[in-house]
């Protein structure tokens, strides 16, 4: 478009120059011709020549000024991408907000699980205000089983003939002996082992028995600390120190006997 421009212009002033010296060779200036009137010599006058179009030639400096105006599409590209990073980093934290929070309302309740108290057990039923009477027997038969565990004790520091004449009428007919069951022959057989182990036997009580009785089923247990001192001189072996006796006398058959032995070392000499 612009060498058209600059062509046009170009011709416009050769055609301007042109009558200008045209007329400075006279002293004269033509007069317009007059519309209507014959041309001279008989010659046809020729048609004017039409002017050539104008093109009014933007300013460049006004076309450089609307292209500042103008915004230009890299920058808006920038904002417009920026907008997107910022809704998208937005969107992102609002995401992390709402993981930690479900994160810890589950831990939470998690804690308040473990955490949670323990009912208290219901308290035990306030006891009666009446009393139950004693059974009337539980006196005899704590003063019957105190004098025959005594009488047994004693009798197991008596020498082996005399000890083993009299376990007979201390037992019933079956016992259960250090936690075995048998009967009163299969005892005296363990007991007479025993003293043939330990022919020499002293047991000497440590203050009063322990008794308690029950009703039901009609027996008394009986502990007695006692100490102890056996040995063999035959072996040069010698045992002493505390023990303790636990007793169970019936009266199930009327007489007391016992139908339960037990006995453990508290503590040995020299030990």
């Amino acid at each position: 478009m612009r060498p058209v421009l600059f062509l046009t212009l170009l011709l416009s002033s050769a055609c301007a120059a042109g009558g200008a010296l045209a007329q400075q060779g006279s002293n004269w200036i033509d007069p317009p011709a007059k519309s209507g009137a014959a041309p001279a010599g008989g010659e046809r006058a020729k048609p004017a020549a039409k002017a050539a179009p104008r093109f009014e030639v933007e300013p460049e400096a006004r076309t450089r000024s609307r292209r500042a105006a103008a915004p230009s599409p890299a920058p808006v590209r920038r904002d417009m991408q920026r907008q997107d990073r910022t809704r998208a980093a937005e969107m992102r934290r609002a995401r992390r907000a709402a993981i930690h929070e479900r994160a810890r309302e589950e831990r939470y309740g998690h804690t308040a699980r473990i955490h949670r108290p323990t009912p208290l057990p219901a308290p035990p039923p306030a006891p009666s205000l009446a009393r139950s009477e004693p059974d009337p027997r539980f006196s005899d038969w704590a003063v019957a089983a105190r004098r025959l565990s005594l009488g047994y004790l004693d009798s197991v520091s008596a020498p082996n003939g005399v000890m083993l004449s009299a376990a007979p009428r201390f037992y019933g007919s079956t016992v259960r002996f250090h936690g075995r069951v048998m009967t009163t022959n299969a005892l005296l057989a363990e007991k007479q082992r025993f003293a043939q182990r330990w022919p020499e036997r002293r047991y000497e009580p440590h203050g009063e028995p322990r008794i308690a009785c029950d009703g039901a089923s009609a027996t008394c247990l009986v502990r007695i600390v006692h100490d102890f001192t056996a040995a063999s001189p035959a072996r040069g072996a010698r045992s002493q120190g505390v023990a303790e006796l636990t007793l169970t006398v019936s009266f199930a058959g009327g007489a007391p006997v016992i139908v339960s032995e037990a006995s453990r070392v508290l503590s040995r000499a020299g030990a």
